[in-house]
């Protein structure tokens, strides 16, 4: 069972479902998702001699101004981060590298603001802008994805895959949270509290809700690849760690 949750903490973006943004390309020993002029490569399954024609094949992809490349326990070939730094790609400036954790009983702590689980377009709407008011998109971006937004929560519905919860303080949206379920456990995917509201438990009321989720589901099992912000968090709640995912980024708008 660890090898699954590894692999699913791996690889997210095969997991989620489509927006009108987004498009997977099935490759021979690796998996592109795009997300409109970005992309990930996930489970990756390369030989050595490989690499270049799937790094060709991805800087040849149309619109796209950088591919990021997850690389984790289970990628191939061995010493695939060193073979891509060599070819020009460089660390995720953000997010250089993020820890796999996963837990299979109740978390520590408890539950502190109420949260709500996400079902009307409304309550879809105030996720989105409350995550990027938290990670500071630029207006324009957030009026594109705005636009997309009521086709992209018909998608979801339509899935029933994923599930999104909204933490309130004082009666108001402080905090939000998404969660994919797949056969085998729930995928943390995504998360936001405002700065205000840090610090009051929102965190871990949503991790809460979501466990409760997968309990009721039948797959009592979290798995999530965590940023430097979350994984300390996920730590104190149990979680034990299974791996480490080194993000690596070709920047294709600098290129030639």
């Amino acid at each position: 069972m660890q090898s699954i949750l590894i692999e699913l903490a791996e690889e997210p973006g095969l997991w989620i479902p489509q927006d009108p943004a987004s498009d997977t390309i099935v490759a021979d020993g690796y998996v592109v998702v795009t997300w409109g002029k970005r992309a990930t490569v996930e489970r990756i399954r390369l030989s050595a001699d490989a690499v270049p024609a799937a790094l060709e094949l991805t800087r040849a992809l149309p619109g796209q101004d950088r591919v990021t490349w997850w690389v984790g326990e289970h990628s191939t070939p061995a010493g695939l981060a060193e073979q891509l730094l060599a070819a020009g790609l460089e660390p995720d400036a953000e997010a250089p590298e993020l820890t796999s954790l996963t837990i299979a009983s109740r978390p520590a702590g408890e539950p502190a603001v109420e949260v709500l689980h996400v079902s009307t377009f409304e309550e879809y709407l105030r996720a989105m802008e409350l995550d990027w008011e938290v990670w500071d998109l630029p207006a324009d971006v957030r009026e594109t994805r705005r636009a997309k937004v009521a086709e992209h929560w018909q998608m979801i519905v339509a899935d029933g895959r994923v599930s999104h919860y909204l933490a309130l303080v004082d009666g108001e949206p402080a905090g939000f949270g998404r969660v994919v379920f797949t056969p085998w456990a729930g995928i943390l995917m995504g998360g936001a509290t405002l700065p205000a509201a840090r610090g009051r438990g929102v965190y871990t009321s949503l991790v809460h809700a979501r466990w409760n989720e997968a309990v009721e589901r039948g797959t009592p099992r979290i798995t999530v690849s965590a940023g430097a912000m979350s994984a300390p968090i996920l730590k104190r709640l149990g979680f034990a760690v299974i791996g480490k995912v080194r993000l690596l980024v070709d920047r294709l708008e600098s290129r030639p």
